[in-house]
């Protein structure tokens, strides 16, 4: 399938760090098609591979920076000197390795993992087996109702993609295994992607790569058409308990009409709420455009049974006959400016759901997030800048049985930075500039200094 205009356009703010996104170049990906420069040997262009039969091919990541974060001014705490004595510095260091493997034209098998620093942060949400099953909250240190909670093998070793591509006749196209999916269109939030995948996009790092699901996807293309069909299979999660019941279902087609490519699909899964959505994105007057649409009949709380445990954060907490009726919807742009060299996004993301904690606590309401990408500065492309800002608003009154578990957290919030990147050689990389967020939309601003280095690293 012909790859969106959106993300040609935002594939050169990014060109940087495409290495992070998945579903790579050997069968049609879910929107995004990507091709390996780097690669000898015959190639077989015919059959949709770069890759001559029996290869394999070993690369990776490694990144490491140290970053510093000064308060300069804060409503509660405006003595610079003690400000500038709690300076903090964060060393961060990771390596990710990827083996893709690829016997012949119509087999592959691909992972990716690594590990991060700091080690083990990643704490399990469960304790021990003689204690409770029940996934409960947990603190910075691991502690779970006052128990130390021990850190496994998976905390520490970090598998984002383990899956295997195969064929049928080149036309059904299936993959299994672990891997992130890529339906949406959103550049800073994606309602669509996030039905399946099991983290989300982070606004102010849209390069990480976000978690997937283990399923199985099967694309289906059609003769002589840019068009085509996706399913997916999602089994549970839950491996202490892997009921047939709790297996997901998805499906979505693609139709391209003109420069524009338009999707409709749908979720269903025992005991969550289903949902439908509908994405499109195109171009006009060479200004790339985006957007997404999801109805979901009922929060995921009002299908789940009664839980006393989840009772004290999630509202309601039973099934019920009533359910709430929930919009979320999307829409953004992009553009580039050849000369000199800026690239502009912008997206308005609306979140309906109230319900679940999890959406009240970050999404809930009116979001908006912006950021101007300046490749060129005092004539040099050594020197570049990047302005962001994001805001998030609207979220309505707090349920009473939310106000006790709530109470510290910002309802609404803005953040901002303006940074100012110098990179002499290309494995030095230092970043400045002002950090400000508001907590709330009527309070005063914290205003902060970082100072961030990126020391060495890259692809390989």
């Amino acid at each position: 399938m012909k790859k969106s205009v959106v993300f040609s356009a935002i594939a050169v703010l990014l060109a940087a760090s495409v290495f992070a996104q998945s579903d790579e170049d050997f069968f049609f990906d879910d929107g995004i098609i990507e091709q390996d420069e780097n690669i000898s040997g015959d190639y077989d262009l015919s059959h949709g591979t770069l890759f001559e039969n029996g290869s394999i091919k070993i690369g990776g990541l490694f990144s490491t920076s140290l970053g510093t974060t000064t308060t300069l001014w804060a409503e509660d705490s405006d003595d610079f000197g003690e400000n500038l004595k709690n300076t903090t510095l964060t060393p961060t260091v990771s390596a990710f390795l990827t083996v893709d493997a690829r016997p012949t034209q119509t087999l592959r098998m691909y992972t990716k993992f690594g590990v991060a620093y700091p080690f083990g942060s990643k704490i399990s949400a469960y304790v021990n087996k003689n204690e409770s099953d029940l996934p409960l909250g947990f603190d910075e240190n691991g502690i779970i109702m006052g128990k130390k909670v021990n850190a496994s093998f998976s905390d520490y070793i970090q598998i984002k993609e383990l899956f295997t591509d195969f064929s049928v006749a080149d036309r059904a196209f299936f993959r299994f295994g672990l891997h992130t999916v890529t339906w949406g269109t959103g550049y800073f939030f994606s309602p669509v992607s996030d039905m399946i995948n099991t983290s989300s996009i982070d606004p102010e790092n849209v390069s990480e790569q976000v978690d997937g699901a283990l399923n199985l996807r099967t694309q289906i293309t059609f003769p002589g058409t840019q068009n085509c069909l996706w399913l997916y299979v999602i089994p549970t999660s839950d491996y202490q308990n892997p009921l047939l019941r709790d297996t997901g279902f998805a499906g979505k087609a693609d139709i391209v009409i003109g420069n524009w490519e338009l999707g409709v699909g749908g979720f269903y899964k025992y005991d969550s709420a289903p949902k439908v959505m509908f994405t499109a994105s195109g171009s006009l007057q060479k200004v790339s455009f985006f957007g997404e649409f999801v109805y979901q009949y009922g929060a995921d709380a009002e299908w789940k049974p009664y839980n006393p445990m989840l009772a004290m954060i999630l509202v309601p907490n039973a099934k019920t006959d009533s359910k709430t009726n929930i919009v979320q919807a999307t829409v953004g742009f992009s553009y580039f400016w050849k000369e000199p060299s800026i690239t502009l996004a912008a997206q308005y993301y609306y979140d309906g759901n109230d319900v679940d904690f999890a959406h009240y606590y970050v999404t809930a309401g009116h979001n908006f997030a912006v950021v101007a990408n300046f490749g060129r500065i005092f004539g040099t492309t050594d020197v570049t800048a990047t302005v962001f800002g994001m805001i998030n608003y609207g979220k309505g009154e707090i349920n009473s049985a939310l106000k006790d578990a709530m109470q510290d957290i910002p309802l609404n919030s803005i953040t901002t930075s303006a940074m100012l990147n110098y990179s002499p050689v290309s494995a030095f990389t230092v970043s400045a500039g002002p950090y400000l967020t508001w907590e709330a939309v009527d309070s005063k601003p914290k205003v902060a200094m970082k100072i961030t280095a990126k020391l060495g690293g890259g692809k390989f």
